[in-house]
């Protein structure tokens, strides 16, 4: 038996928290039809506080130093690089360019929610290299029809695929209660973008309608608040009967929050496909979310759940209030969750998506240079199934 080729992948350690480390996580877990073999390449470490700017660069470069080191160490096939926007990417692309000095395939993995904005308010100089980074790499992943065209529109002569996120499902998700207040959840980085003031201000107007509910936040700090801020924030408001902030969870403790759980909200600003969403899906969980990023292509409105403006406090409450006053449908959206989680974001059909991915990366050319086979079983440009 021939042995399996090294993808060597980039991005976050598993140890650290987001959908770009739990998609990294996932990788490194499957077996990619035992051909393939993932090891990890951890990326740099933010910048401490401390740390000057000569500091910063030396630790860069000595990044640069290890990965070339470990890519001909590991012999690696394809290098798989997952990076967002910002300082983030342009420090990915210098990984790239180290990949191909060493004659090695690259992947560009593209998870950033605000990349599109970081692009529109980028100048010409740097939209230029956005442009020029994105078509050397061999490839460059999109997470949804949407982002295709987006970064497709960026880099016309980027080779731009499809690979949608997934989450692993639970075996048995519990049966959703009908009874007793709604209990939402949201698991997210409490950032500002995140919509966690709007999400505060639509459980002002739940709380003032007389309705029974429950919000649980659960997530590391960020610019909306942390552990002393955000439950100020939550007393101040008079809501906290309603809200709670349980801080960051992991394993056990998130998959009791999602087990308990009635609903999901996500109120973001901006998103790619997140993989939250997608846990609760899984779950059975009903949704309410803004139609922003890939949401709009993963959730139907008025089946999975209900799909609402960004920046309306108003519309994310009545839509909040819809799922705690109709239990039945708030039951249904969760089994048509389920579903679609089993049909279109399981681990399984992640697995058949990176193999095909690398191996057409590895097969060289165009896109249009050669058929592809997606996992319908046609011919296609190389996206996923969910975006043929």
């Amino acid at each position: 038996m021939a042995s399996r080729r090294t993808i060597l992948v980039l991005g976050p350690p598993p140890t650290a928290m987001g959908g770009m480390a739990s998609v990294v996580e996932q990788i490194l877990g499957l077996d990619l039809q035992n051909r393939y073999r993932a090891e990890l390449f951890a990326a740099t470490s933010s910048a401490q506080d401390d740390e000057n700017r000569a500091s910063r660069v030396l630790r860069h470069l000595r990044h640069l130093v290890r990965l070339h080191r470990k890519i001909r160490q590991t012999d690696a096939s394809v290098v798989h690089i997952h990076t967002c926007s910002g300082f983030s990417f342009f420090r990915s692309v210098l990984d790239m360019l180290i990949a191909k000095m060493l004659a090695r395939p690259a992947v560009l993995h593209i998870h950033g929610a605000t990349f599109d904005t970081f692009h529109a308010g980028a100048g010409a100089i740097t939209k230029w290299m956005i442009r020029w980074s994105l078509a050397q790499a061999d490839r460059v992943v999109a997470l949804s029809k949407g982002w295709h065209q987006k970064l497709s529109a960026m880099s016309p002569n980027a080779q731009v695929v499809i690979v949608e996120n997934a989450v692993e499902l639970p075996p048995n998700p519990p049966q959703r209660r009908c009874d007793g207040p709604c209990r939402f959840v949201l698991l997210a980085r409490m950032d500002e973008w995140k919509g966690i003031d709007d999400l505060l201000n639509a459980c002002e107007i739940l709380r003032d309608s007389g309705v029974a509910f429950e919000v649980h936040l659960a997530g590391p700090a960020g610019t909306a608040g942390d552990s002393q801020t955000l439950p100020t924030n939550i007393e101040s408001r008079g809501l906290d009967r309603h809200v709670r902030y349980l801080g960051p969870l992991r394993g056990d403790a998130k998959t009791d929050l999602l087990r308990c759980a009635d609903a999901y909200v996500q109120p973001s600003h901006n998103e790619g496909m997140p993989i939250a969403l997608l846990e609760a899906l899984s779950f059975g969980l009903a949704i309410v979310a803004t139609d922003v990023g890939a949401v709009g292509e993963v959730i139907t409105n008025q089946r999975e759940g209900l799909l609402v403006a960004s920046h309306r406090p108003d519309a994310l409450a009545a839509a909040m209030r819809a799922l705690i006053e109709e239990p039945s449908f708030r039951v249904a959206a969760g089994i048509a969750g389920r579903q679609l989680a089993e049909s279109r974001f399981s681990l399984s059909r992640l697995d058949d998506d990176l193999c095909r991915l690398y191996d057409d990366t590895l097969a060289g050319g165009d896109l249009n240079s050669h058929a592809f086979t997606n996992s319908s079983g046609g011919v296609a440009r190389p996206i996923s199934r969910a975006a043929v």
